[in-house]
């Protein structure tokens, strides 16, 4: 049997469809996960203060899959999306994925002091996502 790794990954999208968007995000990785959890979907101001405000989410879940597939997984669904470099560049983003926590390591220790996943991940904790992974 394959080893089982734990991911948490946090989720946003800032265009006038972003509920949408996270939805279908949602669906899209936990059919990609084992033992998926969803977060609440909520509403988070841009850090940069300027662009226009997001919806987030966060999921945890298990994947046989290793980190690198997880992260081009996660990376060409942005693309799928209309994600690229000029919508970066301008502010506008359909949809971002990050895999913040992976096997109980934090990888993007910016993105897991954020506000915009704290609220998430706290949340998922307080329902007993992590317990028993």
């Amino acid at each position: 049997m394959d080893k089982e790794n734990s991911c948490t990954i946090g989720l946003g999208s800032n265009t006038p469809d972003r509920e949408y968007q996270i939805k279908n995000a949602i669906e899209h990785i936990c059919s990609y996960l084992h033992k998926c959890a969803v977060s609440s979907v909520y509403e988070s101001a841009a850090c940069n203060g300027k662009d226009k405000p997001y919806l987030n989410a966060v999921i945890h879940g298990t994947t046989s899959h290793d980190y690198d597939s997880v992260i081009k997984y996660l990376k060409d669904w942005e693309s799928e999306c209309g994600r690229n470099e000029i919508s970066s560049a301008e502010g506008v983003i359909p949809i971002d994925l990050d895999l913040v926590i992976w096997d109980e390591h934090i990888m993007r220790p910016k993105d897991f002091e954020r506000h915009y996943f704290n609220l998430g991940y706290r949340e998922l904790l307080v329902n007993g996502a992590y317990e028993n992974m």
